[in-house]
C-alpha cells in the first residue's frame, strides 16, 4: 500500500509543474477570443481591425474550406477567418485534424517578439523570423504588422504537421511542406 502512495506522490511531483511549465509562455496581459481550432491571445495595443484587413481571407478561401466569415463582429470575424485558413491549409497539406486545439499568439511590433523569443531560448529570432511556432505551447507567435494569411498558413502548415504526425518528420520536411501551404495560399490571392 505504501507502495502505492510513493508513486502516486512522484507522479504528482513530476507531472504537474511539466503540465504547468507546458502552459505558461509567458505571455500575460492579453485579450482573448476563442475559435473552433485556435484560442487567440493579443496584446490591448492591437488594432482588430487592422488584422482583418491584413488576413485578407477570401470567398474563394471560405468556398475551398467550406466555412463561411462570421461578420456579426470583429472578434467573430478574426476567429472565423482563422478557422477558414486552418482548414485551407489542411486541406494543401492533405491532412485533417478535426480535434485540433492550438493558440495564436499576437504581439504588437517586432521588437516584442524578438525580447520574447530572447527569453525563452536566450538567442535572437532568426533573421526571417516574423513568426514562429512552438509545439511545445502547441502556439503559433506573430506580430500585428506580419498578420498575414501566406504568413499564418506556413505556421499553421507547421501546427497541422506536428499534431498530424506521431515521428515528427525532419525540420528540412517541415519546412518544405510548411513552405507549400505558403505558395499555395499566395497563388490563390
Amino acid at each position: 500500500m505504501t507502495r502505492w502512495w510513493i508513486h502516486i506522490v512522484l507522479w504528482l511531483l513530476l507531472a504537474v509543474p511539466a503540465a504547468w511549465a507546458a502552459g505558461n509562455d509567458g505571455f500575460e496581459d492579453v485579450r482573448k477570443i476563442d475559435s473552433q481550432y485556435f484560442t487567440i491571445y493579443y496584446k490591448p495595443e492591437v488594432d482588430l481591425n487592422d488584422l482583418l484587413n491584413q488576413l485578407n481571407v477570401s470567398k474563394a478561401d471560405q468556398m475551398l474550406s467550406g466555412q463561411s466569415v462570421n461578420f456579426s463582429s470583429p472578434e467573430k470575424q478574426l476567429a472565423s477567418m482563422l478557422d477558414v485558413l486552418f482548414n485551407r491549409a489542411c486541406d494543401v497539406l492533405d491532412m485533417h485534424l478535426y480535434s485540433f486545439k492550438g493558440n495564436i499568439k499576437i504581439f504588437a511590433t517586432q521588437k516584442e517578439l524578438s525580447a520574447f523569443y530572447d527569453n525563452l531560448y536566450h538567442s535572437d529570432l532568426p533573421c526571417t523570423g516574423v513568426s514562429f511556432y512552438l509545439y511545445d505551447f502547441n502556439s503559433i507567435y506573430i506580430t500585428a504588422e506580419n498578420f498575414r494569411r501566406e504568413i499564418l498558413g506556413h505556421e499553421m502548415g507547421h501546427a497541422v504537421m506536428s499534431n498530424y504526425f506521431v515521428v515528427q518528420p525532419s525540420v528540412k520536411i517541415q519546412e518544405v511542406l510548411a513552405g507549400y501551404v505558403e505558395y499555395q495560399l499566395r497563388k490563390s490571392k
